[in-house]
C-alpha cells in the first residue's frame, strides 16, 4: 500500500491531529503494517504517539472502524488507544507509544519463548460479548459450517498474528487488532505455527514449540486440518503466496497421520523455554 506523508494529508485531517495531540514536530513512518494509509510515530509538543490513518471509502469502510469498537475488550498486552476521530473522509486512531522491536521467529531465536508466553496469556482472554463476528461467520466463505464448528469458542482471537504484530521489549506487546474474532483458545497459536513454518521451522518443530501453550492441548488433527484448509483458501484468495506455501507444508505434515495425534506431550528440553511475563 502506498503511504502518505504528514504534509500530504488534507488540512482538516492534520488539524484533527494537532487539536488532540499538540503541534507535530516530526514523523517517523513505520517500516511495517500494510492495513492503513498512514502508520507512524508522531513526535508532538505533547509527547510521542503512534498514529494510524485510513481513508474511509468504498464498501469496506466500516471494517476500518473495528479497531475502535474493540478497544474496551482488549487485553493489557495491547497498547491503549488514546483517541480516535474522523475528518475529511479519514479515520484517525492514536495509540500510546510503546517501545519494542518486531519479534524474530527464526529457528533458534531467543524471542520464541516470549512469544509462547504471550500466547499463553492471550488464550485466557474470554470475550463472549466481543462486538465482532465469531470465527464461524468470519470464515464462512472458506469452509463448511460443520467444519468451522471445530474452531468455535469465546476467546478473544487476534486472527492476524505475525512477527510484525508482536513487539519485544522490556514489556512485550501485541498490536494491530484490526481483525479480532471470537474463536477457540488455540487458534492464535495455530496462526503462529504457520508463521514459524514460514520463518524456516519444520511443521513438526513448530508444533513442538506450540506445546508450550496450554490451550494447544485442546486441538486435534481434525480441527487443525480444518484450520489449515480454511486458512489456505483465505491465503489463496488474498494472493498471500508465502503464507500459502507454509500452510501447504503443514497440511502435508498433518496428512501423514490418519488419526489424531496426542498434543499433550512434553516438548522436552531445547530453545523453546517460556519466559516469565
Amino acid at each position: 500500500m502506498s503511504r502518505v506523508s504528514w504534509k500530504d494529508l488534507p488540512v482538516p485531517v492534520r488539524r484533527a491531529v494537532t487539536e488532540r495531540a499538540g503541534r507535530v514536530l516530526s514523523m517517523d513512518p513505520a517500516p511495517r503494517g500494510a492495513g492503513s494509509d498512514l502508520v507512524a510515530t508522531l513526535h508532538t509538543s505533547g509527547g510521542r504517539i503512534f498514529l494510524k490513518g485510513s481513508r474511509l471509502e468504498g464498501p469496506r469502510a466500516d471494517v476500518r472502524r473495528i479497531e475502535t469498537r474493540v478497544q474496551p475488550f482488549l487485553p493489557e498486552r495491547a497498547p491503549r488507544m488514546l483517541w480516535h476521530a474522523e475528518a475529511a473522509g479519514w479515520l484517525l486512531m492514536a495509540f500510546e507509544h510503546v517501545d519494542g522491536r518486531h519479534a524474530d521467529l527464526s529457528p533458534g531465536s531467543a524471542d520464541l519463548g516470549e512469544v509462547a508466553a504471550l500466547l499463553a496469556e492471550l488464550s485466557h482472554e474470554a470475550r463472549p460479548d466481543l462486538p465482532v463476528l465469531p470465527v464461524k461467520r468470519r470464515w464462512a466463505p472458506f469452509a463448511a459450517s460443520a467444519e468451522l464448528d471445530l474452531l468455535r469458542g469465546d476467546i478473544l482471537a487476534h486472527m492476524d498474528l505475525n512477527a510484525g504484530n508482536i513487539l519485544i521489549g522490556p514489556r512485550s506487546w501485541v498490536v494491530d487488532w484490526a481483525w479480532p474474532s471470537r474463536a477457540a483458545a488455540w487458534l492464535d497459536t495455530a496462526s503462529m505455527v504457520v508463521r514459524l513454518i514460514e520463518a524456516g521451522h519444520s511443521p513438526q518443530g513448530a508444533e513442538r514449540w506450540a506445546q508450550q501453550v496450554p490451550a494447544w492441548k485442546q486441538t486435534t488433527s481434525e480441527a487443525l486440518r480444518v484450520y489449515t484448509g480454511t486458512r489456505l483458501a483465505l491465503a489463496d484468495s488474498q494472493g498471500s503466496a508465502d503464507l500459502a506455501v507454509a500452510l501447504r507444508a503443514w497440511r502435508a505434515y498433518l496428512d501423514t497421520s490418519p488419526v489424531a495425534r496426542p498434543r499433550s506431550a512434553d516438548p522436552g528440553p531445547g530453545s523453546f523455554g517460556v519466559h516469565s511475563v
